[in-house]
């Protein structure tokens, strides 16, 4: 059984973060561009939203006994092969966990100008995704 506390936790930290975003992607694109506080704010929120999506990936995954992934990428394969999410949905969140990789590890080549159009036509898709492992982690 998924560990409630754990889970729920994560599906927390995520739904925070979430709301985080959708405030700094309230913010006109012009502003989002030279304001470098809102851009470490898109940053570290949307690093963040990506990990506890990626934590409850993996945490579910293991509860269920399921293979262990290789990469984060499969997680999200896994899930839509378990019915989980869909396909387009894991496909959506390779995309997520893609951008993930380059905030934490090619933070020099931040594109802030695609940040702020992520988090203004994107952040549903973290609510679908929330949704959907909210239902999968219930008792």
């Amino acid at each position: 059984m998924v560990d409630p506390d754990v889970f729920d936790r994560r599906l927390e930290r995520l739904e925070q973060a979430i709301t985080d975003l959708r405030g700094v992607a309230a913010v006109d694109r012009a502003t989002f561009l030279v304001d470098r506080r809102l851009q470490a704010q898109a940053e570290r929120w949307t690093q963040v939203a990506v990990e506890a999506c990626i934590d409850l990936a993996h945490h579910l995954i293991a509860d269920h006994g399921w293979a262990t992934p290789a990469t984060h990428r499969a997680a999200f394969a896994t899930l839509a092969a378990q019915g989980v999410i869909s396909d387009e949905g894991a496909t959506r969140m390779a995309g997520w966990a893609g951008l993930r990789n380059v905030l934490v590890h090619l933070y020099l080549d931040i594109d802030h100008a695609r940040l702020h159009d992520v988090l203004t036509g994107e952040l549903d898709e973290l609510v679908a995704y929330a949704a959907a492992l909210a239902a999968a982690g219930e008792p």
